[in-house]
């Protein structure tokens, strides 16, 4: 496996910061290097459209996985309705995950230092989808719970009349249902 290399770019090491966020939002905008180029060349700072090129090559790769992960963790949440606004963690665990075992594929071996961190990650993302799945059952039961004294209040308060009671019940178990669905 080829050692990655850090990338040094001039223009992130040289330009202001404030110039760094115009080029970018120029690059998502459709600029083209050689525009960039000379908006740079006229803030006052002298950058090759090499430079440009291979930053700009570098930023929009990224900007594109980025979107990419948002779509899968969109579809994720999207297809899953467990209850209580778990959906986001799951999505970003599942995400996770993926790219942890897509790293394993490509690498042949794993120095000590790296398999550490890889299973310390491994680690920490079970732990993340316990704790979901607890609160996820806690949520469930928090609902029966609410369910149940709403049911007895009811029961109370009705006790002469029976059929109007068992309604309710009935459309108490259905919105229960129904939370429990979204």
């Amino acid at each position: 496996m080829a050692k990655d290399r850090r990338r040094h770019s001039k223009i992130t090491s040289i330009l202001p910061a404030e110039l760094v966020e115009a080029i970018n939002r120029r690059l998502v905008a459709g600029d083209t290097y050689q525009q960039i180029t000379e908006f740079i060349n006229k803030a006052g700072h002298d950058v090759s459209m090499s430079s440009v090129g291979r930053y700009g090559k570098d930023f929009l790769s990224r900007l594109e996985r980025l979107r990419i992960v948002k779509e899968q963790a969109k579809a994720i949440v999207t297809d899953t309705k467990d209850g209580p606004a778990t959906e986001l963690a799951e999505a970003s665990n599942q995400l996770a995950l993926q790219k942890i075992m897509e790293y394993l594929m490509k690498v042949d071996t794993l120095d000590g230092s790296k398999a550490t961190e890889v299973f310390k990650a491994l680690a920490l993302l079970q732990r993340a989808n316990v704790q979901v799945e607890k609160l996820k059952l806690d949520y469930n039961r928090g609902i029966d719970a609410a369910s149940e004294k709403i049911k007895a209040a009811l029961k109370e308060e009705l006790a002469r009349e029976p059929e109007l009671i068992a309604r309710l019940s009935d459309m108490v178990d259905a919105v229960a249902e129904e939370v429990r669905q979204k």
